[in-house]
């Protein structure tokens, strides 16, 4: 899994990624050293919980992707069954090659680790 996020981690603009459960549990991340593990798997697993909550109460299905933008930059979450890729961006980074990036990585997890998108 390291190799992975390391490769997608080498995208222009690509502050970091991991792999969380839904309750914020890291089970992989490699994230810049001024970037705390324990406070995006934290973000990450409120906004997992409440969109899926809200998701579900509105019968839209469940969650795939989501992209929060901030003044400093992006986090995309991205759904794998029972695990989620939580990559972060700084405000400058090109989203359609991120995008893409994101999607390469998860592919790639699922093959390593058998996890269905």
């Amino acid at each position: 899994m390291d190799d992975i996020l390391e490769c997608l981690n080498q995208e222009e603009g690509v502050k970091g990624s991991m792999v969380v459960t839904q309750d914020g549990i890291v089970v992989a991340g490699l994230l810049k050293s001024e970037v705390r593990k324990d406070v995006v798997g934290a973000l990450s697993s409120f906004l997992i919980t409440a969109t899926e909550r809200c998701l579900e109460r509105g019968q839209l299905g469940a969650l795939g992707r989501m992209m929060l933008t901030a003044t400093h930059g992006k986090l995309i979450i991205l759904a794998l069954k029972g695990y989620f890729l939580v990559t972060l961006t700084d405000q400058f980074a090109d989203m359609n090659a991120t995008l893409q990036a994101v999607n390469t990585a998860a592919s790639r997890l699922r093959k390593v680790t058998r996890i269905e998108v």
